[in-house]
Parts: structure tokens; C-alpha cells; sequence
């Protein structure tokens, strides 16, 4: 009760900043950036209520004044940066791609999100699922292939700002990775589920496509932003310049970069939506947006189209799906695929 009376106040406060500020808008190209207040305060200025990350920018003048200069606001391009990695050798394997799970319901649950899933084109032996519920309830479940995560940086309950991570599970997977042939890794949130029969092929063309090592919903750079996850992280030992943020779920790597992601620890205390795009940028490896599809897969429920919608306009997956009903509406969909193969 009390974490739905914080998100309330939150969202009347935004509400009311959005009501009483002013448009911003990107000093660059005039695009309307968002709405927001903004307050001098203590030396410095506050900016409340815009719920875009914004990088602040001095404005050139056209004339030299000593009395007056102007502070506007632009955001970082997309991200876009050419791989450094040294590539390996192709060895011609065929591509394999593991789908690793996120889970921490109960065992029936589980088995029917493994169960969907192979209607979306992955075999059963090929899903890995990292539990992170009761030992108990791991104890029960069937799906022989399975680890229970154990490390309390995983189990967190304020996700953000006591600074989830997803290196217990990066780790454990690449040791259950060794001497098997699998080229890449799909990971994904129990309730981040698939809306097309192909989804293996769709995202291995997509990689290809962007030329990448990751793929990534709501993929950016956040470093000298007001991205809060940047703002609440940033130290003044982080010597990079580039910081990067995508979404906790649905990232799709190669196996070469989910291995080297996972044995570098530099980063590891940052939050995971931070930390894992980041670690993989100073690596060199290529991140890339998955175009088109972040609609498709928001934060909250309320942000997100119905099933229905997504379906007709293209989605691939939908996130976040966390009620029976919806569940029950993507399955039947993924169930008239298989009975229309040609649809």
C-alpha cells in the first residue's frame, strides 16, 4: 500500500510541475522536449517534473553581453557507435540461441512461461531459467535446466535505488555456458513475453541488420544528462565518458559479449540498467536499439498498447504482462499463429 501512495504523490507532483512549467525544448533543433518547472535554488537550478533525461547546454550569443547568458537543453544523439572489439574468426556453426528466463513465481506459472515460449520458435532444451523465488519452490520445478539465484543484489526491493544487479545471473550463465554450442543469448523478464512465432530468426536478421554485439529496448546515453539513474550513480573516479542505459529486459547479445560483460567487474555497483550497456560499450562492443519496438515494451503496464493493438502494429514482445487475462490473450495469439503458419 505505502509503495502505490508514493507512486501516486509522485505522479500528482509531476502533474502539477508539467501544469505550472513551461514546453522545453532542444535549443538545437526546436523539438519539444517535455514539460517541466524550473527553480533557483541554493546556487543552483532545479528542474521539476520532466520525465526526459536532458543534457543542459550553454547558448551562443549572437551579440557579447556581460549581464545576461542563457542555459538551454539538448539530449545526446542516438546511440550509434562503430564496434572495437577485435572479431573472431568465424567458425561457420550454426546459430543457437539460448533463451534465458527470469523467474520467481511459483512452479506452475514458471512451466507456463516456458510453455509459451516454445510457441515462439525456442526448444525447451534450450531455455535456461534463473530462479530467483524460495528454495523450496525451486526444489519443484521441473525444467531440468535451471539455477537458483542466491546473491542479495539480486533481491532487492527498490530496484533503483538500492542498485539491482544482474551480474549473479550473467555470471552463472556463462558457467553453465561452457562446452555448450549456443552463439547467443536472449534474455528476458518472466513478464516480458513473446507476440510472434519466429522470434529467433526475427531477432538474429535484426542483429545482423544493425551489425551489432547487443540489442536493446530504449537503448541511450545518459552520462552529463538528468537521467536519474545517471545522477544518483556518476562519481568522479568514473573516468569514461560515455555512460549507456537500456532497459533490464528483453537485451539480446552475442555470446562473445555476454561472456566478456560478465567477467568484467568495474562497474559491477551500478545499477543493472546502467552497469550492463556501459561495460559493454567500454569493451568496444556495438549496442544497438531494437527499431521500432519500444512501444512494444515499457516500464509500467499503463504505459504500454493492449495486446490486441500491439499485435496489429507489429510487436514482437510486450512488456510488462503481469496479470492472467493479458497472458491468456498473447498465448490464444501465438496459438492462431501456429494454426495459420502462413499468416
Amino acid at each position: 500500500m505505502l509503495k502505490q501512495l508514493k507512486q501516486a504523490l509522485r505522479d500528482v507532483c509531476i502533474w502539477f510541475f508539467q501544469l505550472i512549467g513551461s514546453e522545453i525544448r532542444d535549443c538545437r533543433t526546436g523539438k519539444v522536449l517535455g514539460r517541466g518547472a524550473i527553480f533557483s535554488w541554493g546556487g543552483r537550478l532545479h528542474l521539476l517534473g520532466c520525465d526526459c533525461a536532458i543534457v543542459p547546454v550553454p547558448i551562443s550569443q549572437k551579440r557579447l553581453t556581460y549581464w545576461h547568458q542563457s542555459i538551454g537543453f539538448t539530449t545526446h544523439p542516438e546511440v550509434d557507435f562503430p564496434p572495437r572489439h577485435a572479431k573472431t574468426t568465424a567458425t561457420h556453426a550454426p546459430d543457437q540461441i539460448l533463451l534465458l528466463l527470469l523467474d520467481h513465481r511459483d512452479p506452475v506459472s514458471v512451466e507456463k512461461t516456458i510453455c509459451l515460449w516454445t510457441k515462439a520458435g525456442f526448444d525447451r532444451e534450450n531455455v535456461l531459467l534463473a530462479y530467483g523465488g524460495s528454495q523450496d519452490a525451486f526444489q519443484k520445478i521441473s525444467h531440468p535446466q535451471k539455477f537458483l539465484l542466491t546473491e542479495s543484489k539480486h533481491r532487492t526491493s527498490d530496484h533503483q535505488r538500492e542498485g539491482q544487479s544482474y551480474r549473479e545471473i550473467f555470471s552463472r550463465t556463462t558457467e553453465w555456458l561452457q562446452d555448450r554450442p549456443f552463439t547467443h543469448v536472449l534474455f528476458q523478464e518472466y513478464d516480458h513475453l513473446p507476440m510472434v512465432s519466429d522470434l529467433p530468426a526475427r531477432m538474429l536478421r535484426c542483429l545482423a541488420e544493425q551489425e551489432a554485439d547487443v540489442l536493446a529496448y530504449h537503448l541511450g546515453r545518459v552520462d552529463a544528462s538528468t537521467n536519474p539513474h545517471w545522477l544518483a550513480t556518476v562519481t568522479d573516479t568514473y573516468e569514461q565518458q560515455i555512460a549507456l542505459s537500456m532497459l533490464g529486459t528483453g537485451h539480446f547479445w552475442t555470446r562473445g559479449a555476454w561472456q566478456a560483460v560478465a567477467g568484467d567487474l568495474t562497474l559491477a555497483d551500478w545499477y543493472l540498467e546502467l552497469d550492463l550497456p556501459t561495460t559493454a560499450h567500454r569493451l568496444g562492443y556495438r549496442l544497438r536499439e531494437i527499431p521500432a519496438q519500444g512501444v512494444f515494451v515499457q516500464n509500467l503496464p499503463q504505459n504500454r498498447p493492449d495486446p490486441h493493438s500491439a499485435r496489429a502494429t507489429g510487436a514482437w514482445t510486450l512488456h510488462p504482462v503481469k496479470d492472467s487475462e493479458t497472458f491468456a490473450i498473447v498465448e490464444n495469439q501465438l496459438n492462431m499463429q501456429h494454426s495459420s503458419p502462413r499468416e
